[in-house]
């Protein structure tokens, strides 16, 4: 199998995963909940199932094959909903599997954008990977529950400065999101070796800090506040990097760790903290603007990832 497709590949079913473990243990009251003015969990979901579809026949056309008869309603609950997702990815795996590499990279408009087999991938995950964060924050309390029925949820997560013997595991949860994901703009993985070169930028004290996130003695995450820019006038200014390992998405350990790190950067001679966000990101830009950050600038397609370009928001925070 071409190895992009085989990355985009497992990239979908991570997401995947990640969604319907998400979505299990919620019941049908938590379906039927919404925001204010907002949609609903079961109208979210159905609008991912809806999206999955449309990729699908979309897919068909790319690949010359018979677009899939899917016969799709509204889920009431998690098992109505993870039966019609399962029926969705059946449909998009049977169109890429196979696949020749022309086939792959060929382009296909859609409305006013181009799509490979590829991209339409890609943008399967992120669908999944946003709608998610947008369920988390319809349903905390709910999740909150099941994950501390399965002693995952954040009240089990030590958040303590990392140490040098912190830099293999750190390096690890980071390669993830360079091969699977356009959340950094890293092409190539680190080596433990490089990442020992990065470790050495932050200290215990001072601007430039870096915290895990500790379960049961495994670092599940970090952040770090980094040099912003290297003129001296920009020392003021903090840029804010908040990594979970990607099995620990949705159990409060980005909360905990934003809620150790502030109060550690208030002390400090810190004006102005800034993050990067690469769009789209739903739930990453929910968890800055809980955190008081601003979007305040949106760069149109300035990062090449995946054979496709990304815009970046651009949030602050004074601290």
């Amino acid at each position: 199998m071409n190895d992009d497709l085989k990355r985009a590949i497992n990239a979908m079913e991570s997401a995947r995963r990640d969604l319907l473990a998400l979505i299990a243990p919620l019941t049908a009251e938590d379906f039927a909940r919404a925001r204010p003015g907002g949609w609903t969990l079961q109208r979210v979901l159905h609008h991912v199932i809806e999206s999955e579809a449309t990729y699908a026949k979309l897919l068909a056309h790319q690949t010359g094959r018979k677009a899939p008869a899917l016969e799709l309603a509204t889920p009431g609950d998690a098992a109505e909903a993870a039966a019609e997702l399962d029926e969705t990815r059946t449909a998009v795996s049977g169109l890429v599997d196979d696949v020749d590499g022309e086939v792959v990279y060929r382009l296909v408009r859609f409305g006013s954008e181009e799509y490979s087999v590829v991209s339409v991938l890609e943008n399967i995950a992120a669908h999944d990977r946003d709608h998610a964060g947008q369920i988390r924050e319809l349903v905390p309390a709910s999740l909150d529950r099941f994950q501390s029925s399965n002693n995952r949820n954040a009240a089990n997560v030590m958040v303590r400065p990392a140490t040098i013997d912190d830099v293999p595991r750190l390096n690890e949860i980071y390669n993830y999101y360079i091969e699977q994901t356009a959340i950094t703009f890293d092409l190539v993985p680190f080596t433990v070796a490089e990442r020992t070169e990065w470790f050495s930028h932050y200290a215990t004290t001072g601007r430039h800090r870096l915290l895990v996130a500790d379960v049961d003695g495994v670092v599940m995450g970090y952040t770090s506040s980094s040099q912003f820019r290297p003129k001296r006038a920009y020392d003021t200014t903090v840029e804010m990097s908040i990594i979970c390992a990607h099995e620990a998405v949705g159990r409060g350990i980005g909360q905990r760790l934003y809620e150790a790190i502030f109060p550690i950067l208030r002390e400090e001679d810190i004006h102005m903290a800034v993050a990067g966000i690469t769009l789209p990101n739903e739930a990453s830009c929910a968890l800055h603007e809980r955190f008081g950050f601003e979007r305040v600038a949106v760069l149109a397609e300035v990062g090449r990832k995946f054979d496709r370009y990304w815009d970046v928001a651009w949030y602050q925070r004074r601290l």
